[in-house]
């Protein structure tokens, strides 16, 4: 497993940081002829999902604020954000791709031992794009109400408890094998591609149980079919804000939540880097955007590229701890 050592992240983070504070690097920023053409921003999405269709509108917003440059989505969808991460990697280091990925790449290090790069050396962090926090859902039909009494009722169900994921080596995947482990459940993984599946496999009874990001939640808590009993993170979501969080229940280790954000290729200069960075997070400020992401129960606040760069590998590192406990790895 490869990771940022010590001397790289201080240098990464010390570079970025200046990046913001040197007197008039902004300024040369917006005078320097970057960027003098289009601007491709790749996406693990697939066309037409929520986050492909956010992309697109956020990039009307961007544009003016970076010389009108036509700002043009390109979606690669597949092998858990690989082929987007390698479609920017085999371009130049100028600024003109550009990555939106998600907290699966803090994964991939650890879960892909064979993968010919690490994306957490590979790239470097931009801005956060949104934030969604992975709760515990359980069939609404299911009387249990608290987390304490559906997990009395798990442990007795001895090896027949199931827990449903987007795919091996996923948020979902991790974080359920770790409920399992924290609480005792003799619990088998149940791997499916996408959500959707999974989640209408836990309407169906054939899985127990799922640790979701609320974006994906949404509908069918919005239809009364789920219940969400504890959510991840460090303070409850405004979207559920009678679910308490794990930590509040007296489970510590469930502060990571699902992200997606914006990376460029290392090397690329970090005047350009404070400039897409200073323009997203303008975009993202805006009062129509607080909306639109309320829409979707998608949270949001305001990343440096160093602030984004750490969050990026504390998540790396909790998310190793986990991989090497569950033992699945993609080779």
């Amino acid at each position: 497993m490869h990771m940022l050592n010590s001397l790289h992240r201080r240098r990464l983070l010390q570079g970025m940081a200046a990046a913001f504070c040197l007197p008039g690097v902004q300024a040369l920023a917006q005078k320097s002829a970057w960027p003098g053409r289009n601007i491709r921003f790749v996406t693990q999405s697939a066309p037409g999902d929520a986050v492909d269709v956010r992309l697109r509108e956020l990039l009307l917003d961007l544009s003016p604020l970076l010389n009108g440059a036509t700002l043009i989505p390109d979606n690669k969808p597949g092998a858990g954000g690989v082929l987007a991460h390698q479609s920017v990697l085999n371009a130049a280091a100028d600024g003109y791709s550009v990555l939106l990925a998600n907290a699966t790449m803090t994964i991939l290090p650890a879960f892909n031992r064979k993968l010919p790069y690490n994306p957490l050396e590979a790239f470097t962090p931009v801005a956060v794009q949104g934030l969604s926090p992975i709760g515990l859902a359980i069939p609404a039909s299911r009387p249990e109400k608290t987390l304490e009494d559906w997990v009395q009722w798990a442990r007795g169900q001895g090896d027949q408890i199931n827990y449903g994921s987007v795919g091996n080596g996923s948020v979902s995947h991790l974080y359920g094998f770790q409920l399992a482990e924290d609480m005792g459940l003799r619990a088998t993984h149940i791997p499916f591609k996408g959500s959707t599946p999974g989640l209408l496999a836990m309407l169906a009874g054939d899985v127990h149980y799922g640790m979701y990001d609320t974006f994906s939640l949404r509908p069918l808590l919005n239809k009364g079919d789920l219940r969400v009993l504890a959510i991840a993170g460090e303070q409850r979501s405004k979207f559920l804000p009678d679910v308490p969080t794990f930590k509040e229940l007296g489970h510590p280790g469930y502060d990571r939540a699902g992200w997606t954000g914006y990376f460029v290729k290392k090397e690329t200069p970090l005047e350009i880097v404070a400039r897409l960075a200073q323009s997203i997070n303008q975009v993202n400020a805006k009062p129509e955007w607080a909306g639109k992401r309320e829409q979707l129960w998608s949270e949001w606040h305001s990343m440096t590229p160093a602030q984004l760069a750490t969050r990026v590998q504390m998540d790396a590192q909790a998310w190793a701890l986990i991989v090497k406990r569950t033992g699945v790895y993609a080779d």
